[in-house]
């Protein structure tokens, strides 16, 4: 006969094993921030709802990731110097919670800013 604590350790040594397995996880959005211009682009911010990220810089056509949650509604921004030290502050689309996926920023030449999304909410 086996002791109910055995019995007891056994199923939670189980239980979260399958949950390690099948990944708990929130949904999460991967950004990357390009930098199409010939020069570097410097204090860059991504400012997403909820909260922000940045770069001190990021060199001529390079690029920089960075993963984050969605915790609020509300649009995008990202606001950055240029090389003759504008600056600039580009509004881009809304997200809400729940959503997942990709969005990218392109910084290309005439400090124009071009959104790209691959978003879903999760099922």
């Amino acid at each position: 006969m086996r002791k109910p604590a055995f019995i007891f350790l056994t199923s939670s040594v189980a239980l979260a094993a399958a949950l390690f397995v099948t990944g708990c996880q929130s949904p999460w959005v991967q950004a990357t921030v390009v930098n199409d211009e010939d020069t570097p682009v410097n204090l860059v911010e991504v400012n997403y709802p909820g909260g922000s990220f940045g770069i001190q810089s990021i060199a001529p056509h390079s690029s920089f990731h960075y993963r984050f949650h969605i915790l609020t509604d509300d649009r995008v921004e990202v606001d950055f110097t240029d090389a003759a030290g504008h600056n600039e502050a580009v509004k881009g689309p809304e997200l809400d919670p729940g959503e997942e996926g990709t969005l990218r920023v392109d910084i290309q030449a005439g400090d124009k800013v071009v959104w790209s999304t691959n978003v879903k909410h999760r099922k």
